[in-house]
């Protein structure tokens, strides 16, 4: 029997930061599919919604609160785990992140051990 690994989508407008975690990602047992931008994103869990979402607070046009916004009121993707990846450290956007429906935030810069093991921790809980 054929057993697909958990899908990861990954949003940030970094591509180094893309790059680098769907290499971990894969290196971790993962699927990952990977987007520049929050439209790219939601159009992308409207046809397939994933295991979990990796996403970037800092994006352009859209920002990643706001993609968490529409994520959680979208039937059928409200209950996709979402991590927030941030940079900034501001402690005020990670706690509306968390109040607005996100599982927990990864800190960049980050290693690849800790993002996957923080993944493997938020899909064992059951998001």
């Amino acid at each position: 029997m054929l057993v697909t690994p958990p899908q990861i989508y990954v949003a940030d407008d970094d591509a180094l930061t893309r790059e680098l975690v769907e290499i971990q990602l894969g290196r971790g047992g993962y699927g990952a599919r990977t987007f520049e931008t929050v439209e790219e994103l939601l159009s992308a869990v409207a046809e397939a919604p994933p295991s979990l979402i990796l996403l970037d607070v800092r994006m352009p046009g859209l920002s990643g609160l706001d993609a968490l916004r529409s994520l959680k009121s979208a039937q059928g993707a409200e209950d996709i785990p979402v991590l927030m990846l941030t940079g900034e450290g501001r402690l005020d956007r990670i706690v509306q992140a968390l109040q607005l429906g996100a599982v927990g935030y990864v800190m960049k810069p980050f290693t690849g051990k800790a993002l996957v093991d923080k993944i493997g921790e938020v899909l064992a809980a059951g998001g």
